[in-house]
């Protein structure tokens, strides 16, 4: 079971430095509606993994709390008595739900009798999506710099193991650069538009042989009588909601993980960001018994979660991938987001990209042995990447028809 970790901080961090005042807030609810648009967020424009109604939602709903093993600690900014940068921070009592796997660093932590859990964790939850970290209003270098040192500082003086900052974008990579945090890399897989008009035009660019596999799979998955209903999140009505949850939660069973949303999350989230919540069900029969939830950007879509009361051959990747691909092509977004893992993706269209995280430990020793571990793992992942561009399912020439 997640620990529930304990901590008693204190509202200001010390030291206040270079003229901020950094704070510790236990909910994005705290946050006055009208403070966000001061750090430059723009609904629909911003990441929706860092819009406030999206980590509100994860709270409100009881999806992310402490005794399920995420604490949140917000860090906030104030310069003159004004918000100017937000950073989301969790304690977090296990590794579940990050997507940057840190399992090895903490049996290693166990064996030589030191506490891992709690540690510090900057993140979207649940959600391996590349995005803005430290959300704040055009401050220079030296400032934000200062706002990592304060964070630093305060794992050290409350003794917790490691800070973690998963999928930062590319300003959030240039800040942490400039820092000793270790960085580490890995592979996602995704789709990106070169201006289709429809999906035979994607299909077009690929070589011969995926480009017959799709079709194959596409195939099976319609002469077994399969459709598919998009619904926004202004359309799905709590019923649509409380159905999709039963797929998700017995798909995550299935597989023997542990379902952590609450079947509250989903309809919660589509009240507050309606059209950019989408959910896709599959139906045979008239019967809905497949789904896929999505949530996009004006720019990307993001395929977030998945769940089916049956099982039959191709229908996950028809929900999940062929029906996204075409939604984005008909929407004009710039960029399909799967999600995590899967090295099938990279047979159907989606190519491989790096994502990044940055990692403070507090423990010299084992600060040294696990950025010396990420130095040869950095090889091994360009290795990965290398063979991954070799192997893309599109056309190298225009006659690999």
């Amino acid at each position: 079971m997640p620990q529930d970790p304990k901590h008693d901080n204190s509202e200001i961090l010390s030291p206040v430095t270079d003229g901020l005042v950094i704070k510790l807030i236990e909910s994005v609810a705290d946050i006055a509606e009208s403070e966000w648009s001061r750090l430059g967020f723009q609904p629909k424009q911003t990441n929706p993994f860092i819009d406030p109604r999206f980590l509100s939602a994860l709270e409100s709903s009881g999806s992310i709390t402490a005794d399920k093993g995420w604490k949140p600690l917000h860090l906030t900014v104030y310069e003159q008595e004004q918000l100017v940068a937000f950073m989301p921070l969790y304690l977090k009592g296990h590794s579940f739900g990050e997507f940057v796997f840190d399992w090895a660093w903490a049996n290693a932590y166990q064996r030589h009798g030191l506490e891992y859990y709690p540690k510090a964790l900057t993140a979207s939850p649940l959600s391996p999506i590349t995005g803005p970290r430290l959300l704040h209003r055009k401050l220079e270098l030296t400032k934000l710099l200062a706002i990592v040192k304060a964070v630093c500082e305060w794992l050290e003086q409350n003794h917790i193991s490691s800070w973690h900052i998963n999928f930062p974008d590319s300003d959030g990579r240039r800040l942490f650069e400039q820092t000793d945090l270790l960085p580490r890399r890995d592979i996602q897989f995704h789709w990106v538009n070169q201006d289709y008009a429809a999906f035979d035009d994607f299909l077009s660019n690929l070589k011969a042989k995926k480009r017959k596999n799709i079709t194959r799979e596409r195939r099976q998955v319609e002469s077994r009588g399969w459709t598919f209903e998009w619904l926004s999140g202004a359309e799905a009505t709590e019923q649509d909601w409380q159905l999709f949850y039963e797929m998700y939660k017995k798909t995550f069973a299935d597989k023997g993980n542990w379902s952590q949303l609450t079947p509250e999350f989903f309809p919660m989230l589509a009240k507050s960001m309606g059209e950019q919540v989408l959910l896709l069900f599959a139906k045979k029969d008239g019967q809905r018994l497949a789904g896929a939830y999505f949530i996009r950007s004006a720019t990307h879509l993001y395929g977030r979660y998945w769940g089916a009361l049956v099982d039959e051959e191709f229908l996950h990747f028809e929900t999940c991938y062929y029906q996204g691909i075409e939604y984005a092509i008909a929407h004009g977004l710039e960029v399909f987001e799967p999600g995590a893992q899967g090295e099938h993706k990279l047979a159907r269209g989606f190519d491989p990209v790096l994502t990044y995280s940055y990692h403070y430990v507090l423990d010299p020793a084992f600060r040294e042995a696990i950025g010396k571990a990420l130095r040869y793992e950095v090889k091994e992942i360009d290795q990965l990447l290398t063979y991954y561009q070799q192997h893309s399912a599109y056309k190298a020439t225009s006659t690999d028809s």
